[in-house]
């Protein structure tokens, strides 16, 4: 999948992170399934959504704590009825010396990042050292919030400390058995080529017949495995890439129905306006008065 990491931020020593508070929500849009270079963790402070990590599903709750390792697929999705309130971190493992060619990053870091070792998705409370887990992410997100001077060496020492306690108290597993390893790597595969080739006709058939499977076979893998059908999640990214280029181009919106792969326009904008409660138009309008 193309690279999704646009967390760079003006900080004292530039390093790459994002933090940010997340409201998901069946009147916004929901996160569909991706993946990024970067460590990313999520905690609820409010509310309940559906979460696809790995291939497996996971329903949050209040104060959950969500991680979510490098590379690794994933998706969230609201519930009827239901607001999800929670804090986003994310930041690259270069940053805790992942590219550097020394014992600690070999013994902790790299495996972390390659999948070699596998975190826990989610720590709920009652599960062990949530207490100390919680404190010290609270403690993180209070420093990225002040911003004190040398706060990056706050941060680093910090997510040292978290490593400890997954470590610690065993939130930190050796490897993804081969068969789950397996069914993410060709999940992989196939959200790649959706990718590359979302502009063009798909068809769940050629889909199916591309990477091996039966059609009601793939059908149920991808549901089972992302949380949306194929179609569901081609019309997601399909309206994705026109957002941006709603954003970033003076194309005509018949042109940008057409690139996406939409042929017909009053069906480009239904969907679009069904997804995202604005018109093209008024969304473009809308990014324009940002930006002045």
């Amino acid at each position: 999948m193309a690279d999704r990491s646009r967390f760079l931020r003006d900080n004292p020593s530039d390093f790459p992170y994002d933090f940010e508070k997340q409201i998901l929500s069946k009147q916004s849009s929901n996160t569909i399934y991706h993946w990024h270079p970067e460590f990313e963790i999520i905690y609820v402070k409010k509310g309940t959504a559906t979460f696809y990590i790995n291939s497996e599903r996971f329903e949050s709750h209040e104060g959950d704590i969500f991680l979510i390792q490098p590379t690794s697929p994933h998706a969230i999705y609201p519930i009827e009825n239901q607001e999800q309130i929670s804090t986003v971190f994310r930041i690259h493992l270069d940053f805790l010396g992942r590219s550097q060619i020394d014992s600690f990053s070999q013994r902790y870091i790299q495996p972390l990042h390659s999948g070699h070792f596998c975190l826990t998705p989610q720590i709920s409370p009652g599960d062990k050292a949530y207490d100390q887990i919680q404190s010290c992410l609270l403690s993180l997100f209070s420093i990225l919030e002040e911003k004190s001077i040398y706060y990056d060496l706050l941060i680093k020492s910090k997510l040292y400390e978290l490593l400890h306690l997954l470590f610690k108290y065993r939130y930190v597993n050796r490897h993804y058995t081969d068969d789950t390893y397996q069914k993410y790597q060709k999940l992989k595969e196939v959200i790649c080529y959706l990718e590359q080739h979302y502009s063009e006709p798909i068809h769940i058939e050629q889909l199916a017949a591309t990477f091996g499977y039966s059609k009601n076979h793939f059908m149920s893998i991808f549901k089972q495995h992302t949380g949306a059908s194929c179609m569901d999640y081609l019309l997601q990214l399909r309206l994705e890439k026109s957002c941006e280029k709603l954003d970033q181009t003076n194309l005509s919106i018949q042109e940008i129905a057409s690139q996406v792969g939409f042929t017909n326009l009053s069906n480009f904008n239904r969907q679009f306006k069904q997804h995202y409660h604005l018109t093209p138009r008024q969304y473009r309008n809308q990014q324009l008065k940002k930006k002045t």
